[in-house]
């Protein structure tokens, strides 16, 4: 039986289909999209505490984050594995102990060869507020003059998530799934650190070059609040 639609909507039709495809809006089921606004910390440090205030990036992946902590029910994953936020999955999530677990377990702290305890101070608003985390460190007064932080949040949802940081005396770094960690100078001479912020600013550069181009198509599929995110199955 010859098909009802004409040819040349077919033909139409098939480039759109392309045209969706190669701007990513026609993803692939199971597949994440973590190219929405980026997670952001920053670090300070007097004596010999060390603070950690985290942002998560966008309100779905708090959303995604409390289903891969079990705070969620999986019915919340739609059936090409896309989640949506919800009112009251932020205030979920930051009450959580289990949030508190996790960051403590991925941002790590050390100094002069020792891991610092961490405990979380507050947890507020997760994308405008943020969790603030206090790390105590050996060394006496004044302190270490250099940590170690290591920073593995999201990326065991999907190796793509990155992380801006910024840190003492305009310092910046960018974390990612193959670079986790970074050396912050906390005092020392202005030649050190002028010269470890000028390192991370060309890190710094390099990921939003990556960000910039490969989220294109990412950029056009996500909204502030309403965005898909989709998580491969853990």
């Amino acid at each position: 039986m010859p098909s009802l639609v004409p040819a040349h909507v077919r033909r139409a039709l098939g480039l759109v289909t392309l045209c969706l495809v190669a701007l990513g809006l026609a993803a692939p089921p199971a597949s994440a999209h973590p190219f929405g606004d980026p997670q952001t910390l920053e670090l300070t440090a007097d004596s010999d505490e060390v603070r950690v205030r985290w942002h998560v990036g966008m309100a779905d992946d708090v959303t995604a984050l409390a289903l891969h902590l079990g705070l969620l029910p999986q019915d919340r994953v739609m059936l090409d594995g896309a989640v949506l936020y919800q009112d009251g999955d932020d205030d979920l999530l930051a009450a959580s102990p289990s949030l508190s677990d996790y960051l403590l377990d991925r941002l790590v702290v050390t100094a002069q060869g020792t891991r610092c305890p961490g405990e979380v101070v507050s947890a507020g608003d997760l994308v405008d507020e943020g969790v603030l985390l206090s790390f105590r460190c050996p060394g006496g007064v004044p302190g270490p003059t250099a940590v170690d932080l290591e920073v593995r949040t999201l990326t065991d949802l999907h190796p793509a998530y990155r992380t801006l940081a910024s840190g003492p005396c305009g310092q910046r770094a960018v974390y990612d799934g193959d670079h986790p960690d970074h050396t912050w100078t906390l005092e020392g001479s202005p030649g050190e650190t002028s010269s470890a912020a000028g390192s991370a600013t060309l890190q710094l550069g390099s990921a939003l070059v990556f960000l910039v181009g490969g989220g294109v198509g990412g950029a056009l599929y996500v909204r502030r609040r309403g965005r898909r995110t989709e998580v491969s199955p853990g």
